[in-house]
């Protein structure tokens, strides 16, 4: 073992070569690098060591100094044997450079470790800050959806407190006592650096886990592609400056961003630098004279929103003085709300010519938009919010709304909810069918029902079939005026025309935001977690699947109709024909009432219809054990009932009669309970309701465990659980047969045994 001399820049060993050596350093330093990581190896160092376990070498060793080597040869922990007979002063370097480098590697752990702990808080506590801002500027955030994806480092190998302390304790042994220990005893020196070079692999690995999380996450505050914390921030001060509001909060989290960003060590200093600069170098007095001039521009538009909305609609000069003179009745009445013949004949005209004009604007916005023009704010803010006044909504409320209307999109659409402007287009280009009417007719219905009354000819029928645009009409008649009066909650007062005295807050406060009620749904799906699963049914006929059943979720269509209001209803249990078609709830777009309970009343009412419509004509056929046949059969029946006090006998008569003996209405009242209460161990309902409710709206396996050690529970519970794990096995064996033969099962499939395990 002779030494060897190696210039300064020369690579002594490449990552991923074949661990055949160590080299201990005599003198000089030799750098240990993987993932930008960098260890630095000085004399009395053993160069490989913490690849001693490994086949590869899991970094590059490069010489920063010239150093002088001793080349050991080693391929197993045998190898240390043989090097210790050798030379067996070597035995006390090896255990010391094992202690000292498994030290150095724990810092490096320990760094990143800090690093992604204060990333995750500092990421967490500056989204709470900004959402703070954003709710005292009365402006809805941005979500930055890597933010939503970003959960706790889970390291599955981390090093434990006792294993560190082990570490530091070897390390601040006195170096005679470690060759007092060691000198002679290679056995336990080979265990030493056996699980130094354990722990070190450990370290290194976490390490890298921890190096990829920040990587993957860290364009959350700052990155090139922006839709980053740092231009939320940037568009918020410009967004409170554009309004005159205070913006030293935002002043301040924003240079304790860049005070974060700029010695966090993770970003790119340029980048940091060209970003601040932008930022600093902004005019926010410059944008709020812009936002100000933008402003009394538009205020000139809007004193003519009338006028505009019906020019735009092409209706005609003798028409338009004629709607503008009954618009103009209807908003000089004391009392729009009141019962007298006169005021009940104003407002209906103003209701008629409202969704006159409507039907007109929207079909000539089809038009406009497909020769490529882009509708403006004012018919905007008629197809999705009613606005058609500007006296009548008055100069604030207009221009809330001015600016609502441009995030509309980001903040009440998606692939399930729609405002009513979006579900007609979606109906007009056929992604969705006409909802039912209020006879329960859907469209073809309505159509079969014109031709009997010899309204549409024979002839004609497939014409009226395909048309796209008495679709439209058909939705307009018969579910935009009925569900517009409905969830206004003024069954005979309501006109569509929005005023300012619809409101008692912000429009902000009242809209029902995508994220407001997906809360809230997701308050009942936590609950009750079936209730929008429905069977959808798999076919291989190459392995002899025929038809097997596997549970998908299907969520309901939300439609926003454009009221402030204070009622939602579940319109119908599906949109077509299929059972797994979604249902259609409508909720007002903006409300002062409890979301919640209008989120669980359409569910309940969903649960009752979705039964009906799977059991058809045997939904009250006690022999279907179906969740309709069992309420049927009980509110039916409870007189009799031998396990029903007389306490609970009237209380059943009561419900039914606050239900005006509609069993769904009851239903859902007693649904509202089970969510409510019952989930939560605090009993509410009578034996029989609670068995009924157990059987067909189980809870979830969380609130299961919750209620699970409950006697009223228990049973019914058990059998639930019973129940799924043989379905589970079942669906189970059937996907393991399909694949066994190269057969593709489909990932909803899959999923479906994820539904089975909740």
């Amino acid at each position: 073992m002779e030494p060897i001399t190696i210039e300064a820049g020369k690579k002594l060993i490449n990552e991923n070569d074949p661990v055949d050596s160590m080299y201990v350093v005599i003198a000089g330093e030799i750098v240990q690098q993987w993932r930008g990581q960098m260890l630095s190896l000085g004399p009395g160092t053993v160069v490989g060591l913490s690849d001693a376990l490994n086949h590869q070498y899991e970094a590059d060793y490069t010489v920063k100094e010239t150093a002088t080597v001793i080349k050991c040869n080693y391929k197993t922990m045998a190898d240390f044997d043989v090097i210790f007979n050798e030379q067996p002063v070597y035995i006390f370097g090896f255990a010391k450079g094992a202690f000292r480098q498994c030290r150095d590697v724990f810092k490096i752990y320990d760094s990143y470790k800090k690093k992604v702990d204060d990333f995750t808080d500092y990421c967490r506590g500056i989204n709470a800050e900004y959402r703070k801002l954003c709710r005292a500027a009365s402006m809805t955030p941005v979500e930055i959806p890597l933010l939503e994806e970003m959960e706790p480092l889970e390291l599955k190998n981390e090093i434990l407190k006792w294993e560190h302390d082990y570490i530091d304790s070897l390390n601040s042994v006195d170096n005679k006592e470690i060759e007092n220990i060691y000198g002679k005893r290679t056995e336990i020196v080979n265990g030493v650096i056996g699980i130094s070079c354990g722990y070190m692999a450990r370290a290194i690995e976490c390490a890298e886990t921890m190096g990829f999380y920040i990587e993957e996450f860290s364009p959350i505050l700052l990155s090139q592609d922006r839709g980053d914390m740092f231009e939320l921030l940037f568009n918020l001060r410009i967004y409170m400056a554009e309004r005159g509001i205070e913006q030293d909060g935002i002043i301040k989290l924003m240079k304790m961003l860049y005070k974060y960003l700029s010695t966090c060590g993770i970003y790119d200093k340029q980048l940091i630098k060209e970003r601040w600069a932008e930022y600093d170098s902004h005019d926010f007095a410059a944008s709020a004279a812009a936002f100000d001039e933008a402003k009394v521009q538009k205020q000139a538009e809007f004193t003519q929103t009338f006028e505009h909305i019906c020019e735009f609609a092409e209706v005609d000069e003798a028409k338009q003085n004629e709607y503008r003179q009954q618009l103009d009745d209807y908003l000089a009445l004391s009392d729009r709300e009141g019962k007298e013949d006169n005021e009940r004949r104003i407002r209906k005209k103003a209701v008629d010519l409202f969704y006159d004009i409507y039907r007109k604007t929207f079909f000539r916005a089809l038009e406009f938009e497909a020769m490529g023009g882009e509708l403006d704010t004012i018919i905007l803010m008629f197809l999705n919010f009613g606005y058609i006044d500007y006296e009548a909504v008055g100069e604030e409320l207009t221009y809330q709304l001015a600016d609502l209307v441009e995030r509309l999109e980001t903040l009440c659409e998606s692939d399930h909810l729609f405002t009513i402007y979006k579900w007609l287009r979606m109906v007009y280009q056929a992604d969705r069918e006409p909802s039912k009417n209020e006879l329960d007719l859907d469209y073809r219905g309505f159509i079969l029902e014109e031709r009997k009354s010899g309204n549409i000819p024979e002839s004609e029928m497939q014409t009226w079939m395909n048309d796209q645009e008495q679709k439209v009409i058909f939705e307009i008649d018969n579910f935009f005026k009925s569900a517009n009066r409905t969830t206004s909650g003024k069954m005979t007062a309501f006109c569509p025309v929005l005023t300012k005295e619809d409101f008692g807050a912000e429009p902000m406060r009242l809209l029902l935001t995508q994220t407001k009620l997906m809360e809230a749904m997701n308050r009942i799906e936590e609950v009750d977690y079936g209730i929008f699963l429905r069977e959808g049914y798999f076919t291989d006929m190459d392995t002899g699947v025929k038809s097997e059943a596997y549970l998908k979720r299907v969520e309901p269509d939300i439609i926003l109709l454009p009221n402030v209001g204070m009622r939602a209803m579940m319109w119908q249990e599906c949109g077509g024909i299929k059972v797994d078609s979604p249902g259609r709830f409508v909720f007002p777009m903006f409300t002062l009432d409890d979301i919640d309970k209008m989120m669980i009343y359409c569910c309940g009412a969903f649960r009752w219809e979705i039964c009906r419509k799977e059991q058809g004509s045997r939904w009250n056929d006690i022999g279907s054990e179906c969740l309709t046949s069992d309420f049927y059969d009980y509110f039916t029946f409870y007189r009799k009932n031998k396990d029903l006090s007389a306490e609970n006998k009237e209380k059943v008569k009561t419900l039914l009669k606050s239900s005006r003996n509609n069993m769904r209405e009851a239903f859902t009242k007693q649904y509202t309970i089970w969510i409510n209460f019952e989930a939560q161990g605090s009993i509410r309902l009578n034996k029989a309701e609670r068995n009924i409710l157990n059987k067909h709206c189980t809870f979830s396996k969380a609130y299961r465990a919750k209620v699970s050690s409950h006697p009223m529970f228990e049973q019914g519970i058990s059998r639930h659980e019973i129940k799924q794990s043989q379905a589970l096995h079942h669906l189970k064996t059937i996907i393991d047969k399909v694949e066994k033969n190269d057969g593709v099962v489909p990932d909803e499939v899959k999923q479906g045994m994820e539904y089975l395990k909740m």
